[in-house]
């Protein structure tokens, strides 16, 4: 097996000895399952909305060019290799930065925490740091625990929250059944019903985490109000309120905060916790916050203020870069761009909608968080390859699978978009083609 010696990192080898080295050493069924949908390719060079793979899906033909609509859940909302961000990163590193000490405190946390607690809502003000966006939901679910003292939790139904310890026991039975997961005190409730909240929250249930808007359940927009009453019914029992905004936080609705005006312009909503991740460094290098009220800080760290670590959580390096992701993504410039891309798109996709009534049902969303509902999940997934064929990366929502998750970058233009809806709207005419 020989490498290209031209490149350091992409295309160092050829796609098919890549596909054999991931199937033997790191997922051979996630491998299996990608050639099986004529998808067996491996990304290589990106750049802004657009990324394209060492290779074509079959030898010898040219390598896939797709617009990035999934972002990895919105992990690019810069866009790749933001030319801002990368020399933010590139500056730290001959600055000397690095992930720095756990343990020993940082320039870099210090400035960013204050940073975050300029711009996060109401009086939240403390941040906790970590890598990922699971690491930082067990963490507000252990602040409100040690907090209330009490053990219990209620999530929405069809929520994702992690893969990791609490954050998996508040998620969908289908991620952690498997992994005899079964946390006592942990249940759920239909998102949006609040009179199942009401029933849920007892003297024994420490904290409700939600998702502003929940991408794997569906995209679904709550009722207006729906916040507000579980802000009410958490304070009249004393129970912590954990916001999860890993997804729709930082501008990804238009506004900075969906909680905070985002869904509904009026209704603005200060929980206990808010929980960032994924676009926090523009993919540049993991990090997630789990920021809160001032009041919590002392039932956790005041007789130990080692209790809960993170050996790279809140890195110097990636810390720099944030804040420099914040200047730009709370820029209200840069969210009105969003706001007004987000409007077009949507009216494109309502367009659509109407010109394919006999196989979508529904468009929603806020901003460029978008979800496109077809009337049964075989079309909708026939849709998505569709749609991938035609070069927009997209995908379902694992835990709704008739709608499909649209997430392109922040930074995407008219002209862009354009392009984008023109080819979603080709994949969904080949796929009715089929169908007749």
């Amino acid at each position: 097996m020989k490498g290209n010696p031209k490149k350091k990192f992409i295309g160092t080898f050829p796609q098919k000895e890549l596909l054999k080295l991931y199937m033997k050493h790191v997922n051979g069924p996630k491998v299996r399952f990608f050639k099986s949908l004529g998808l067996g390719v491996i990304p290589g060079e990106r750049e802004g909305v657009k990324m394209r793979t060492l290779e074509g899906s079959k030898p010898g033909e040219p390598p896939l060019e797709f617009l990035n609509c999934r972002t990895s859940g919105g992990v690019y909302n810069l866009g790749h290799q933001n030319p801002i961000i990368f020399q933010i990163f590139k500056d730290a590193l001959e600055e000397g930065l690095d992930i720095g000490d756990h343990i020993l405190l940082s320039e870099q946390r210090a400035l960013l925490g204050k940073k975050l607690a300029d711009l996060l809502p109401g009086d939240i003000s403390k941040t906790t740091f970590g890598v990922g966006g699971g690491e930082s939901i067990d963490c507000a679910i252990k602040f409100s625990r040690a907090y209330t003292k009490r053990k219990g939790c209620v999530s929405a139904i069809g929520g994702y929250h992690g893969h990791t310890g609490f954050a998996l026991a508040a998620g969908d039975p289908g991620f952690r059944d498997k992994f005899l997961w079964e946390l006592p005190g942990f249940k759920q409730v239909p998102f949006d019903d609040i009179d199942a909240m009401r029933r849920a929250v007892t003297n024994d249930i420490a904290c409700v985490i939600l998702e502003t808007i929940p991408a794997t359940a569906g995209i679904l927009i709550a009722s207006e109000g729906y916040f507000a009453e579980v802000r009410e019914i958490c304070d009249d029992t004393g129970t912590m309120m954990i916001i999860d905004e890993v997804q729709t936080g930082l501008g990804r609705t238009g506004h900075l905060w969906a909680i905070y005006g985002g869904i509904y312009p009026n209704e603005k909503v200060v929980p206990d916790f808010m929980v960032l991740g994924k676009g926090m460094t523009a993919g540049i290098y993991p990090l997630s916050t789990c920021s809160y009220k001032p009041f919590i800080e002392k039932a956790v760290y005041k007789d130990d203020p080692f209790i809960h670590i993170s050996t790279t959580g809140g890195s110097d390096i990636g810390c720099a870069i944030t804040l420099e992701m914040l200047k730009i993504q709370s820029d209200q410039k840069f969210l009105n761009h969003v706001k007004e891309m987000g409007r077009l798109f949507q009216n494109g996709l309502e367009g659509i909608k109407n010109e394919f009534s006999d196989l979508i049902k529904d468009v929603r969303g806020r901003g460029l968080m978008l979800g496109v509902e077809f009337y049964n999940e075989t079309d909708s997934q026939l849709a998505m390859l569709s749609i991938i064929k035609e070069g927009v990366l997209l995908d379902y929502c694992n835990n709704k699978k008739d709608t499909l998750k649209i997430l392109p970058p922040l930074i995407v233009q008219k002209h862009e978009l354009d392009e984008i809806l023109d080819r979603i709207n080709r994949g969904i005419s080949k796929l009715k083609k089929l169908r007749i």
